[in-house]
């Protein structure tokens, strides 16, 4: 697997196909390797970077004497973007897709075309006051999440993947990814803390001036729909595509559908 270095930070990522970069930022937890079904679909006609996030791979993660920050993750992607060539296109899922939005907001590098899967950008919904009500009740969903690891309870993920993929699946996971995930939940802690600190100003994502869709899964909880509406319309050329009996796991289920909406994004 490739390595790029930063001063004293590493960046592990996959790299394959030849073409236009097609940068694509994976969700929490997991890693590049997230998007391996939709990298193949893409590689005929792209160069697909998709790096690890910090903490994840042999990616730096960031000091845990910090208070975690997207930030420090778009720091190296803006990096790895840098090293590799400006992206046609940069995709993210998840948090993946807050880390993406956050690397457009900060405006430092070209970028051609957004394409974000389910970002879960709860913090778009602060802007609005008819959102008030779900972000609370999403935003007590995280915090009980993150009080049931801080009180003991091993299996406290399982809190995110019922929420995000319907009540039981956690129960239905194979034991090798529930392992994993379990392994990985003090990661993904991090990640949400990082994500409740974002904030998103109606004038920095009224610079964002490239094409950009927000995908959201037909099947998936209604907060997504909602706040891939609020960044589609903040956005001058934002869009929201809905993708038919999809779940939050669409980059895995429907990659052909997900690797043809980049492929479209990025050639308009």
């Amino acid at each position: 697997m490739p390595m790029f270095v930063m001063d004293d930070r590493r960046l592990s990522y996959e790299d394959q196909g030849s073409g236009p970069v097609a940068l694509l930022i994976h969700g929490s937890p997991g890693n590049g390797r997230a998007w391996a079904r939709v990298g193949e679909r893409l590689a005929t006609r792209y160069r697909v970077i998709a790096p690890d996030l910090p903490g994840y791979g042999d990616t730096t993660p960031q000091s845990p004497e910090r208070e975690p920050d997207v930030g420090y993750a778009s720091e190296l992607v803006e990096a790895l973007i840098r090293h590799v060539g400006a992206p046609a296109v940069l995709a993210g899922h998840s948090y993946g897709g807050v880390v993406a939005l956050s690397v457009a907001l900060r405006g430092t590098l070209p970028i051609g075309a957004l394409a974000l899967f389910e970002p879960v950008a709860v913090n778009i919904l602060l802007a609005a006051p008819d959102d008030a009500e779900a972000f609370a009740r999403t935003k007590a969903i995280f915090d009980d999440y993150v009080e049931s690891l801080e009180r003991g309870d091993a299996m406290a993920i399982r809190r995110m993947v019922d929420f995000w993929f319907g009540e039981g699946a956690f129960g239905r996971m194979p034991e090798p990814l529930v392992a994993s995930l379990v392994k990985e939940t003090s990661l993904n802690i991090r990640d949400v803390r990082a994500t409740f600190r974002e904030r998103y100003s109606a004038d920095a994502l009224q610079k964002v001036s490239m094409p950009a869709v927000i995908v959201v899964g037909e099947r998936s909880p209604e907060i997504t729909h909602r706040i891939a509406r609020r960044i589609a319309e903040q956005l001058p050329h934002g869009s929201v595509r809905t993708m038919e009996k999809a779940t939050h796991a669409l980059t895995t289920t429907h990659a052909d559908a997900v690797a043809e909406t980049i492929a479209g994004v990025g050639n308009r």
